[in-house]
């Protein structure tokens, strides 16, 4: 596996973001998903005040930077229909998240628990 390489976007308005400098590709349960070099992410969407308890930045980079440009691009909505697809891009950073670091389940259930609860405005964007 490749490491990810990114570029600090010291440019932007928002402090958080970063640009990948070469493409990620992942095999989800819905198929084969390529994040392009270019890309813009800010790792797990965490507001500032969380961060010591929710880090946006770790081990789980790979598993944010997924379900970013899952929500960003409602992938696999057209087949699969909303509801589903968003299901599904939660249900792949909930695993990613317990595979990158299974010693913390608790936080990645709250991690995803976040998205489920809270996700919905993202999408419908």
């Amino acid at each position: 596996m490749q490491p990810i390489l990114v570029r600090y976007k010291e440019e932007d308005i928002k402090a958080d973001r970063w640009e990948l400098l070469r493409s990620v590709t992942f095999q989800t349960r819905a198929g084969k998903v390529t994040v392009p070099r270019g890309y813009t992410t800010d790792f797990a969407s965490v507001p500032t005040i969380l961060w010591g308890l929710f880090p946006p930045i770790g081990r789980h980079n790979r598993a944010t930077i997924l379900h970013d440009w899952w929500y960003d691009n409602r992938l696999f909505e057209k087949e699969l229909g909303e509801k589903q697809a968003r299901y599904l891009a939660d249900l792949e950073l909930y695993e990613r998240l317990n595979v990158a670091e299974p010693d913390k389940k608790f936080r990645n259930y709250c991690m995803y628990l976040a998205c489920r609860w809270f996700g919905r405005k993202w999408w419908i964007r």
